[in-house]
């Protein structure tokens, strides 16, 4: 465990500020990655007969199921907004300034996932479910909340044909298990497993995602969970050995004794 000691420091102000640069360059990029509404409509409906061949095409009727009063609504509402982009930077600060191992895990896995993202939002704009309102869909955070991540003050940030993969989903696995590696504790578990059960019935219940966005964000995520594991191995594999190649360097520099 890291002592929270002098947390704003020069290693803390770097990475604040490449943070920082890191989702300000993904959002402007993803804002700007397409805008084909007629192509991400077909992907969607695609995405809807896939689904149905599965006979797993129920996410209008839960939406309907999870949306039965005002304060069922703004509870998902709230979870969709709340739970993603505040938590993460909550867990972030915590998982940096407590757990610096993990963070340094979490914080590569994102930007890994970030960069998948970005590809296939570019290679396939999917529209979401709330702009398929023929099948009973509704925006229930255009119709019902006072913010939103689609806000036009926002628009220079925002892709809304971004459905694939959920990052919102996928992004909530990570702190989850972001949480439980930090925590070791059976209150990590029952919190790393909330936060994406959460999640993923407020990206239904809000009508932002089919389940095959959600189970698209968690294979990115995974696949980068392990990128990042694989990165972080080799970087504490090397570890040891820097101490002793500037040993070296250092003695080889001093002249040899009389």
């Amino acid at each position: 465990m890291q002592s929270p000691g002098r947390w704003i420091d020069r290693r803390g102000i770097r990475e604040l500020g490449l943070v920082g640069a890191v989702l300000l360059v993904y959002y402007l990029i993803r804002g700007f990655v397409a805008d084909d509404f007629p192509e991400a409509r077909a992907h969607a409906l695609a995405i809807v007969e896939f689904e149905r061949n599965l006979h797993i095409f129920r996410e209008p009727q839960l939406q309907h199921l999870l949306s039965t009063g005002l304060l069922q609504i703004q509870l998902w509402n709230g979870v969709y907004f709340w739970a993603h982009a505040p938590v993460i930077a909550l867990v972030g600060v915590w998982l940096y300034l407590r757990h610096r191992s993990s963070y340094s895990l979490i914080r590569n896995s994102f930007l890994f996932s970030a960069l998948a993202g970005l590809l296939i939002y570019w290679l396939l704009p999917v529209a979401p479910p709330r702009l398929l309102p023929a099948f009973g869909f509704v925006d229930t955070m255009q119709r019902y909340s006072s913010v939103s991540y689609q806000a036009q003050s926002l628009k220079p940030f925002v892709n809304p044909y971004a459905a694939v993969p959920s990052l919102h989903f996928g992004w909530s696995v990570l702190i989850g298990v972001g949480v439980v590696r930090a925590l070791q504790h059976p209150l990590g578990w029952a919190l790393g497993a909330l936060l994406p059960l959460l999640m993923l019935i407020a990206i239904i219940a809000t009508a932002n995602h089919f389940v095959f966005d959600a189970v698209v964000g968690l294979v990115v995520c995974l696949a980068a969970l392990g990128l990042a594991t694989a990165l972080h191995r080799w970087q504490t594999a090397r570890a040891p050995v820097r101490p002793a190649l500037h040993a070296a360097k250092r003695d080889a520099r001093e002249p040899a004794p009389v």
